[in-house]
């Protein structure tokens, strides 16, 4: 095996030395992430709620006899 090789060898063995012994709480999902998705998952469906209703209620102004 050439030197080069080795080296190859030695970094990417490194490389997942230092991703599998990485913090074991990357990843995880807290209640407060949970709740504030949450939140605003609420906002945004009462956001557009209110678009709707805009519009619906300026829809029933246009009249539509010719």
């Amino acid at each position: 095996m050439s030197t080069l090789s080795r080296k190859a060898l030695a970094q990417i063995r490194g490389r997942v030395t230092a991703y599998v012994r990485q913090d074991t709480e990357r990843g995880s999902i807290t209640l407060e992430q949970v709740a504030w998705a949450a939140g605003i998952g609420i906002v945004a469906i009462g956001v557009i709620a209110g678009v709707v209703a805009a519009i619906n209620a300026f829809a029933s102004q246009i009249p539509t006899g010719l």
